[in-house]
């Protein structure tokens, strides 16, 4: 039944159903049906209704949703189809074993919120997305192929989280988690907004404390005897993440920015005793500890401006990032090394403006634009003498789109240009310049022939490049016996991406898909006077993916059940001599399902993924599995939600990784502290009425730059 709160209106609705999956930390609907319409007078169907209240509920039951139409009658909601469920981590090729966004066969994840690029990435990504309340996300969208539009940057894939509209007047919610590990962990948040005609403002702020211990064993094995490492690592992090938005719209113009803050202090110990089986060197302990400040500033003022009626639009972006990491070391390790303390001061400002039109025709649909971006690197390091490394670069990039209908088929096809310059030099005279540039073309042709079934084949050409640290040539030690150093000779890596999707009512996904990478970049180890471990990057892999996945949403009754498999075939081949390529291949498999049961305002999950033993870029992996148990309950007539999660209950995430080098093999074991119990609280007050207002954020160049946990 569809009620609208207005004495002279019709409603005029057509149904569209999604083909992609709804994700969402609460219950959400296995399948959804979208109304959109307008709502226009009864007298002469033409004046638009303004802020008209659409209530939508079952035959004789409770409202179930809620939209207001906006200043020119349109209105868009999601009804249901089937029964509610829990889709967390429900979407297809996303990793269940990552703790940050990840998709399977993906290098990163380009994060999109309403369509618009989010200039986080990492723990500052994590703690913007921990602001956002489960129940304000309505579904999330998952583009493996993504267009001429994005960023060629990275073989990245996009997911784009779609949030419920925000309210008219004031809204707000807290929030609180309690994370049981080993220590005891506290997150307490608030999220505060308000709109009145055409401004919105809203504030978001979270704080967590954490203690977190990682044990990890490393051996190097030589032919005639091998080392063995055993290290101890207990970090307290304390962070706050602030974000502040804000829009106004006049006329056919809306302005607005979105700013963050984010600041963290951490707190670290280590210790670890290093051991040799043929004597030659007797065992030695070491310890070191670390304090290091991490603070994070952007603001991303933006213009909108409608052209006409049928969605012509310019859009003005300006991003500004600064970003300073101080970290101070002690170690206290004998005669291990001629100083007794370091301390390394890290700084990072990007600097980028962007315009985007777009111009759809009855004809045909046209998008274009450009983006100048300019990235500058300041590092500073001392042990005891002083190093330093200044690093700039500027990317100018040139794109075009266009797309069309034709019938059940839809076609999209462009071309992005980007050209980067760079050049750096070190407190020593080491110099280094680069000039560059590529096409990066993008197709993509779907065929839709009913409602049940949908096709798609896609092709995209990306690059990787080198991230801020890897260019740095200067030492960093990480602990006493372990350093790093950048490589200002790196070049980028190209990739070739090739992805067929199909998708059956809604409920099937099957995904096919080919990547090939070039110079791929990876961090190897260098043993250096028996002691010594150093980390460097080297373009020293071509890379080729094979890869498939198919997942299944099943709903009977109160019970739902998500099931996907991942199977992709990697086969690397090794460009330097330090690394050999003789088993660097292997068939990677990832299976995951999740089961719920609904009954009246509670939900009873279990949700539990294995990824078998594979190659992951020069890093052979093994068994990994991991099973969660939990229930979500609405009380206080859906105002407060309280979330219980036991994860990883028999500690079955622990790696156990091995790479093989001309001259010997390492392997390590890694121990992070998952097992975990989790118990949330969210209240939320104010009014829950509904209005649109999207936040216009553009720039993903964070994806290169350092984050709160390195």
């Amino acid at each position: 039944m569809i009620m609208v709160k207005s004495l002279h209106s019709i409603l005029q609705f057509t149904p569209i159903s999604f083909i992609f999956l709804l994700l969402s930390s609460q219950p959400m609907y296995a399948q959804q049906w979208q109304l959109k319409g307008r709502l226009v007078e009864k007298v002469d169907r033409t004046t638009p209704l303004d802020a008209a209240e659409i209530l939508v509920s079952p035959l004789g039951g409770d409202v179930t949703s809620s939209s207001l139409s906006d200043e020119e009658g349109r209105f868009a909601l999601s009804l249901s189809s089937g029964k509610y469920v829990d889709l967390l981590h429900n979407i297809p090729r996303i990793d269940p074993t990552s703790e940050e966004i990840k998709i399977i066969g993906k290098s990163n994840v380009l994060v999109l919120v309403d369509g618009h690029r989010v200039n986080l990435e990492g723990k500052d990504l994590d703690m913007y997305l921990r602001t956002l309340p489960s129940e304000n996300i309505s579904k999330i969208e998952l583009i493996t192929n993504p267009s001429a539009r994005f960023d060629a940057a990275g073989n990245s894939g996009v997911l784009n989280i779609i949030l419920k509209s925000k309210p008219v007047g004031f809204d707000g919610k807290i929030h609180t988690l309690l994370t049981q590990r080993t220590h005891f962990a506290a997150e307490e948040g608030a999220d505060l907004s308000f709109s009145s005609g055409n401004f919105s403002v809203e504030y978001k702020v979270d704080n967590s404390n954490e203690k977190r211990p990682q044990k990890m064993e490393s051996s190097y094995i030589y032919p005639t005897y091998t080392r063995v490492t055993n290290d101890y690592t207990l970090n307290r992090f304390d962070i706050l993440s602030q974000n502040l938005n804000s829009s106004y719209q006049i006329g056919h113009v809306k302005i607005g920015f979105f700013s963050t803050l984010n600041r963290s202090r951490n707190k670290g110990f280590h210790k670890g005793e290093m051991n040799f089986s043929d004597g030659s060197y007797p065992s030695n302990t070491y310890s070191e500890q670390t304090h290091d400040k991490y603070r994070l500033e952007t603001i991303s003022p933006y213009v909108e401006w409608k052209l006409d009626s049928i969605g012509k639009k310019l859009t003005l972006n300006y991003n500004y990032i600064h970003l300073s990491d101080d970290v101070n070391q002690v170690y206290d390790s004998g005669s291990a090394h001629p100083f007794s303390s370091s301390w390394d001061n890290y700084s990072n400002v990007v600097n980028t403006l962007s315009a985007d039109l777009n111009l759809p025709f009855t004809w045909l649909n046209f998008e274009m634009g450009g983006k100048y971006s300019h990235f500058k690197t300041n590092n500073i390091s001392d042990y005891g003498g002083s190093n330093g490394f200044l690093f700039k670069e500027t990317i100018t990039a040139l794109y075009a789109d266009v797309h069309r209908n034709f019938g059940p088929f839809y076609a999209k096809a462009g071309l992005r240009y980007e050209h980067t310059s760079n050049n750096g030099i070190t407190l020593g005279g080491l110099t280094v310049s680069n000039k560059y540039h590529h096409w990066f073309p993008f197709a993509e042709l779907s065929y839709n022939p009913s409602d049940d079934h949908s096709f798609s084949l896609g092709y995209s050409k990306r690059i990787n490049r080198p991230s801020m640290n890897n260019m740095d040539p200067t030492k960093v030690y990480s602990d006493t016996y372990s350093y790093s150093e950048g490589n200002d000779r790196l070049v980028p890596s190209i990739m070739d991406n090739l992805e067929f999707n199909y998708v059956f009512k809604g409920n099937l996904n099957v995904d096919l898909y080919y990547y090939h990478t070039s110079d791929a970049i990876q961090s190897l180890r260098q043993v250096v006077d028996d002691l010594y471990t150093k980390y460097y990057p080297k373009n020293c892999l071509t890379i080729n993916t094979y890869g498939g996945d198919v997942s299944y949403n099943f709903s009977w009754g109160k019970f739902n059940l998500y099931t996907s498999a991942s199977m992709y075939y990697l086969k690397a081949k090794s460009m330097v001599e330090e690394l050999d390529d003789s088993d660097l291949k292997s068939l990677n498999t990832t299976l995951s399902a999740n089961l719920s049961y609904r009954y009246k305002a509670m939900t009873i999950f279990a949700n539990y993924y294995h990824v078998f033993p594979g190659v992951e870029e020069s890093f052979h992996t093994g068994n990994l599995d991991c099973l969660g148990l939990g229930c979500k309950i609405n009380l206080l007539k859906n105002k407060l939600l309280l979330n219980v999660l036991a994860q990883d209950i028999f500690g079955g995430t622990k790696a156990h990784n091995r790479v093989a080098y001309n001259d010997y093999m390492f392997r390590n074991n890694i121990d992070n502290d998952n097992t975990s119990l989790r118990v949330g609280l969210t209240y939320n007050f104010g009014k829950h009425k509904a209005k649109r207002t999207d936040v216009n954020i553009n720039n993903s160049e964070m994806n290169r730059l350092p984050d709160i946990k390195k």
